[in-house]
């Protein structure tokens, strides 16, 4: 049995839990909602893999911190840098690929019966965004989330404006195809399990 304490937006829990519970099932058990969230064990972030392996595949032999907060408010953001603008995902790379295998149709919006924006992944280029869509690039904020790096005029007085101007339309279209998604993020991990169980090696 290990100590792992839960440091979440609600008072400090306290837990002892065998070191065979993974982490997200310590997580479900104390009904915290990992989708919205980053999640860490003492200081580390955690991917799908890191979510799903033991308190003893971490190397907890006595005790553990489990910190698992709500992502920025839980919507993209554009952060402005001297003549660049980083768009910054509240999803990770991983995150949006799993979408795009389980559920592809997420990451496309529609405005009645024509799609209106979409969302990719092409680690390949550098990352775009515009009215129609944004394609995100190889790059990752420090927390891992996917991001679009974008140039702005240099010569431009007021660079905020600039993008709110340029980006404005897009970066809500970003907000809300996202949210969609980071909702669904906790049913789909379990239909990667599923169908990770499903498949046998002979």
């Amino acid at each position: 049995m290990v100590k792992i304490t839960l440091i979440t937006n609600n008072p400090r829990e306290v837990d002892i839990v065998p070191e065979t519970m993974t982490v997200r099932e310590f997580l479900e058990k104390h009904n915290v909602n990992y989708g919205l969230a980053s999640t860490s064990i003492d200081g580390s972030p955690l991917n799908t893999a890191g979510l799903d392996a033991t308190f003893a595949e971490h190397q907890v032999t006595e005790r553990a911190i489990v910190t698992s907060l709500p992502n920025k408010d839980n919507g993209a953001q554009a952060v402005v840098v001297g003549s660049s603008c980083v768009i910054e995902s509240t999803l990770t790379p991983e995150q949006i690929k799993k979408v795009k295998k389980l559920h592809p149709e997420m990451l496309t919006m529609y405005d009645e019966d024509e799609p209106c924006f979409a969302i990719d992944i092409d680690e390949t280029q550098p990352g775009s965004i515009n009215e129609v869509g944004a394609c995100f690039g190889s790059a990752t904020s420090l927390d891992g989330k996917a991001t679009i790096t974008v140039v702005i005029d240099p010569a431009s007085e007021d660079p905020a404006e600039t993008v709110y101007n340029r980006l404005g339309q897009a970066l809500l279209l970003l907000d809300e195809a996202e949210k969609n998604i980071v909702d669904a993020l906790p049913k789909m991990d379990e239909e990667e399990r599923k169908v990770r169980g499903m498949i046998i090696r002979r």
